[in-house]
């Protein structure tokens, strides 16, 4: 004669079934997440310049939406994450700054910049068999003086991060943070790469700007992304 399951028995293999179907629920269902509006104000000898800043209404409500076969829709809400973004970082790289509408508002500034997100993608972790969701935004950072393009730079910026670190219902929090992260990692690549511009030198030098480029270890190079 088999004995019948013990009740606690029962209710472990009920509460097990019942965590591999939310689990399977939580991989298929989608996201949508905003990008933290918080950032840190990089501590860098400032170059001095009066800077404008423009920007955009297509890059303040700049939100990346997809489907994924098998997994649901998905939304990130990048767009106002970037103006606290940018002013913290323009706070921090150069001696004065100021929005303005766009680059014909120049007036007295020594010069304008200009950010347009031109890509964004994203992967999660049943694409890589990993434990990462992964995030990559592509910007093209537009320096301008008098109307005129001085300098445009790519910057492909990366950040990831691990659904462990977030409990149970890890899906949107880790998804969100790796977005910020690449929005971090956008900051630190900027600020490295500007003054490692040729055109940007050679306009500081024609502007009469003293500045001395501050060495940069290659290891601070688009490092971004959170483990």
């Amino acid at each position: 004669m088999v004995s019948a399951p013990k009740p606690y028995l029962l209710l472990l293999r009920r509460v097990a079934m019942l965590a591999l179907l939310v689990g399977q629920l939580s991989g298929c269902l989608g996201a949508s997440v905003a990008v933290p509006t918080e950032f840190p104000q990089p501590l860098l000898p400032k170059i001095p310049v009066q800077m404008g800043l423009v920007l955009t209404d297509e890059l303040t409500r700049y939100v990346h939406e997809e489907t994924i076969p098998d997994y649901g829709e998905w939304s990130i809400d990048i767009g106002p994450a970037q103006q606290p973004m940018f002013t913290q970082l323009f706070a921090g790289m150069f001696d004065a700054y100021q929005r303005v509408a766009s680059s014909a508002d120049q007036g007295g500034l020594d010069g304008v910049i200009q950010p347009t997100i031109k890509e964004v993608q994203f992967s999660i972790p049943e694409q890589t068999r990993s434990d990462y969701f992964e995030v990559w935004i592509r910007y093209e950072i537009a320096l301008i003086d008098n109307a005129q393009a001085v300098a445009t730079l790519p910057i492909a910026a990366y950040g990831k991060a691990n659904v462990q670190n977030y409990g149970f219902a890890s899906t949107a929090p880790a998804l969100q943070a790796a977005a910020r992260a690449a929005c971090r990692d956008a900051m630190a690549f900027f600020a490295v790469q500007f003054m490692r511009e040729p055109a940007v030198r050679q306009w500081l030098a024609s502007n009469a700007a003293s500045v001395t480029p501050t060495a940069v270890p290659e290891s601070a190079n688009n490092s971004g992304g959170s483990s």
